[in-house]
């Protein structure tokens, strides 16, 4: 669907042009956005690999194990039948990554928990509680600190590009608890 909407500006930037006779505008523009584009993407992969990094040194080390306990109590009432400490930890990592806004590095620990959970469930056609529990979590979490949004808004400029933390908060918060209340009702009418 997207490629049709992008096909479909691009025809009409490009009759607009050949009708207003600024064809070289557009190919200015084309280029100009094509070299802005790529500097953007860089200046991403950079923060993605520094995250993807971090976490790796905190598996490692064990951090994520310890944070894993201190953060049991609430990892038990989300998913009460869980009692593998890989399966914890794994949950964990992609909750943080998405808390700190690094949520295409959350992918990598996203998958690696479901394929523990699909492990657990047997490899069921069908998604255990805590399978669905987890995606719609996981889904629901807006960044606490969202590092991406924030090199995003210092790149194009923006004169307070860290105003954008307390909305955050406030929107995590929030799609969390009715995630959370959503899943747990829909588990209680089975």
């Amino acid at each position: 669907m997207m490629n049709l909407i992008w096909a479909i500006i691009f025809a009409a930037s490009f009759v607009y042009a050949c009708f207003s006779g600024n064809l070289s505008s557009l190919n200015e523009a084309l280029t100009e956005g094509s070299t802005q584009a790529v500097q953007f993407i860089i200046g991403l992969v950079g923060i993605m690999a520094m995250w993807s990094g971090l976490m790796e040194i905190a598996e490692r080390t064990g951090l994520i194990n310890k944070l894993s306990k201190l953060l049991l109590p609430l990892t038990r009432i989300l998913f009460p039948s869980q009692k593998d400490p890989e399966t914890i930890s794994s949950i964990i990592m992609s909750f943080m990554a998405n808390i700190f806004g690094a949520g295409n590095s959350s992918t990598v620990f996203a998958l690696r928990t479901m394929e523990k959970l699909d492990d657990l469930n047997k490899h069921s056609p069908i998604a255990s509680n805590d399978m669905c529990t987890f995606a719609v979590v996981n889904m629901a979490f807006a960044p606490i600190f969202p590092i991406m949004a924030i090199q995003i808004r210092s790149d194009l400029g923006s004169a307070d590009p860290y105003s954008i933390v307390l909305p955050s908060i406030i929107t995590a918060a929030t799609t969390i608890v009715v995630s959370v209340i959503a899943c747990k009702f829909f588990e209680r009418r089975d």
